[in-house]
């Protein structure tokens, strides 16, 4: 009975949450800066994107963070964190919740830590979703399946994606040896239990089949699609990845959308790949998440 109570929950999160952010945002927006002040350019996409009209007083807002690798330019970069959790906090939010645990170690490789000491208090982590993730019915929901994703059976989620009234997606834009990029769309396995996400390798036609891998994937974005991405695109690796070491590539760029097929398009290209070769960027489009063709897309390039 509670799979079935999650699962019409998350169905009438994923519509409210598509109708607030098609209320305040135009459709496939893009927002990208680039410079050497990563802060400061990403309050700057965040501000273009409405992020401090979005957040509301009193408000509990999710935040899944690439976060938890070693290598430089496999994690995104803590001041683009610092900086969306500011702005989310000055806008008057009670809480900011990261639906994956976020290691101390990660806010003090900013120089900018210690002057945010005080709105890192604000920040609760889920310590219990930490890779490799188990389940706990304390913090994780099962679900047979969802609407609408086919390929997903026997979810385990991180209940608070479905409690939250904003969901941030701040993943970074790098090479993955399976699905080529990982971004935007990717980076809502880690909402996920470990066990379920083997599933998108074991359970297709072959054992890491890319086909079923993209579809699994992207039919992720169903669950609860983000109300914002903001993607690190400014020192990341291109081969190796995700964990690295590898081949770097510096773009120096910061991006912000409220598509995540048209940010993962977007930044595949900035970090040297083809678009059309990521097939969870065509997977997305052919389920409705977004915009692959970038010239139906607005987007807007600030250098600093």
């Amino acid at each position: 009975m509670q799979k079935i109570y999650y699962c019409w929950i998350g169905f009438i999160v994923l519509l409210l949450s598509n109708l607030q952010v098609s209320s305040q945002n135009p459709k496939g927006r893009i927002v990208s800066a680039k410079g050497d002040n990563i802060y400061s350019n990403t309050t700057l996409i965040c501000k273009a994107l409405g992020l401090d009209e979005m957040v509301k007083p009193g408000m509990k807002v999710g935040i899944l963070v690439n976060s938890d690798f070693e290598i430089r330019g496999a994690y995104a970069n803590p001041d683009v964190t610092l900086a969306v959790v500011k702005m989310i906090i000055d806008a008057g939010a009670k809480e900011v919740v990261a639906l994956q645990h976020i290691k101390q170690e990660y806010w003090e490789r900013s120089s900018l830590y210690e002057e945010h000491r005080e709105v890192l208090k604000k920040v609760r982590s889920i310590e219990q979703n930490n890779f490799p993730s188990v389940y706990d019915s304390l913090f994780f929901v099962k679900m047979d399946s969802f609407p609408g994703a086919a390929n997903l059976k026997n979810l385990e989620i991180v209940k608070e994606v479905f409690d939250v009234d904003l969901f941030i997606n701040i993943p970074i834009a790098k090479h993955h040896a399976t699905t080529i990029l990982t971004n935007a769309m990717k980076n809502l396995m880690g909402l996920n239990t470990r066990s379920f996400n083997v599933t998108f390798h074991l359970n297709g036609p072959k054992r890491n089949d890319p086909d079923f891998l993209a579809i699994c994937i992207a039919e992720m974005g169903l669950i609860r699609k983000p109300d914002l991405i903001v993607s690190d695109a400014t020192e990341v690796i291109v081969t190796n990845g995700p964990s690295g070491p590898g081949e770097m590539v510096k773009p120096m760029a910061v991006v912000a959308s409220n598509d995540p097929v048209a940010i993962d398009a977007y930044c595949s290209g900035l970090i040297g790949f083809e678009p059309e070769r990521v097939l969870t960027i065509q997977k997305g489009y052919d389920l409705g998440l977004g915009e692959m063709d970038l010239e139906k897309v607005k987007i807007e390039e600030i250098v600093q």
